[in-house]
């Protein structure tokens, strides 16, 4: 793309996700990933059901009378976006390609963020993080962010996402809401880095798919070329064992991918490149919201 396309692509992306969260998604953006970080703002009397952790042992004991501390939640907070640009990206059968549903999905998330006034960085990962863009707030910052990634390009293998979880445990990666943005192609293993970094972060996984990695077309013998190292092959998808494969090879993939989610207690979203995102999204972001008993602002 010409440097006039991807300035017109970011600006059509900013436009959208603008929309978007200011119309729908700031309010339980907030809700669903409120911040964990507690600040004192002042005491009160102790009542009955009140935490006991909570109790301000110097003043009750000036006062002879129980008091506990009031906390309010941290207003800011720093927001990772941690985005797959490996090959495997460029691929979309339907309505476009899945780093371009990641993009999007990405950018109604720094949108979001920046309404919030929470700081956002951005992270691209390949076979290594390739581009890491510090913390900042502001609107000029997060339009920064839509441009770097409508201007990358996927390409290339990505087989070992151990060096993501070195850097995210790194000193100079501060705690974060880490967005994992990435497909169901991804390397995802569980491994003692990985669960270390889930316990340094909170990390949500933003996944995407398309149609026909779950299923092939009975449409005879077609080419097939592999987005991270260019192998080609010609498989017959009259085949019904060929299809039958496919499909529960790529079931158990997505199982065990959602299975390591899982056991390092990581939330998870999934879309397609089939359907509109606005409205499993919205509903991810209630039932996040709804679990962690918060009401929407």
């Amino acid at each position: 793309m010409q440097l006039d396309d991807l300035l017109g692509k970011a600006q059509r992306i900013e436009l959208k996700s603008r929309h978007l969260a200011r119309s729908h998604y700031s309010g339980l953006y907030r809700s669903a990933f409120k911040g964990q970080g507690l600040e004192f703002a002042d005491v009160r009397e102790y009542s009955d059901g009140d935490d006991m952790r909570l109790i301000d042992w110097n003043v009750s004991a000036r006062s002879q009378t129980l008091y506990v501390k009031k906390m309010v939640e941290e207003r800011e907070r720093n927001v990772l976006l941690v985005l797959d640009r490996s090959g495997s990206l460029r691929f979309g059968s339907i309505r476009r390609t899945k780093y371009d549903l990641l993009v999007e999905l990405a950018s109604l998330f720094v949108l979001s963020a920046f309404l919030a006034r929470d700081r956002v960085s951005l992270a691209l990962f390949g076979e290594r993080v390739d581009a890491f863009v510090p913390p900042a707030k502001g609107w000029n910052h997060a339009a920064r962010l839509v441009r770097e990634m409508v201007s990358v390009r996927p390409q290339g293998p990505s087989d070992d996402m151990e060096p993501l979880w070195g850097f995210l445990t790194s000193p100079g990666v501060p705690r974060s809401l880490v967005l994992l943005l990435m497909d169901f192609q991804a390397p995802l293993v569980a491994s003692n880095s990985f669960s270390v970094a889930c316990r340094k972060h909170e990390i949500v996984a933003v996944l995407v798919s398309d149609p026909r990695e779950w299923s092939l077309p009975r449409a005879g013998r077609i080419r097939l070329e592999h987005p991270e190292t260019g192998d080609v092959r010609v498989v017959n998808t009259n085949s019904r064992e060929l299809r039958d494969s496919y499909e529960k090879r790529a079931v158990e993939t997505r199982g065990k991918i959602l299975q390591t989610l899982a056991s390092n207690r990581v939330d998870w979203v999934e879309f397609s490149t089939a359907a509109e995102y606005e409205v499993p999204l919205r509903r991810f972001l209630e039932s996040r919201a709804a679990k962690r008993g918060y009401r929407r602002l």
